[in-house]
């Protein structure tokens, strides 16, 4: 009796970590081949947004849809943003009046950084389209 609890335990703890953190795939399309990194940064903080992330990659551009995998993602609510740093800066370069001169984009497909209007909620495995322009 002892052994089958143990093995049901096991189990249990296996299918926790399992249904508690999956993978979020960020595929982000309209990139520039050869121009750059992506960079990537899923917030799960309005204070934080859009500078601090909670997990975050930078990916050389290899081609012009590039998908991104963030694996062990604990379930909530996430924003994402993606843009193309082709300067190298690591940061999002603008022109006058603050304008972005590099492509960028957020979940939902909002144009201006706003949190709650990119948060979407992440209860398993997904994939998420950011169209970059």
């Amino acid at each position: 009796m002892a052994k089958k609890k143990t093995i049901f335990m096991i189990f249990l703890i296996m299918d926790t970590g399992y249904i508690f953190a999956q993978t979020l795939t960020v595929r982000v399309e309209n990139a520039e081949i050869g121009r750059g990194y992506l960079m990537i940064g899923v917030f799960n903080d309005e204070n934080s947004f859009p500078n601090s992330y909670f997990r975050g990659k930078r990916i050389e551009v290899t081609d012009t849809v590039m998908e991104v995998f963030f694996s062990d993602l604990p379930f909530g609510q996430y924003a994402v943003s993606v843009f193309q740093d082709r300067s190298g800066s690591g940061r999002l370069s603008t022109g006058i009046c603050g304008i972005p001169i590099e492509r960028y984009g957020f979940s939902n497909d909002i144009r201006r950084p706003n949190f709650r209007g990119a948060l979407f909620d992440f209860y398993g495995n997904m994939t998420i389209t950011i169209r970059i322009r």
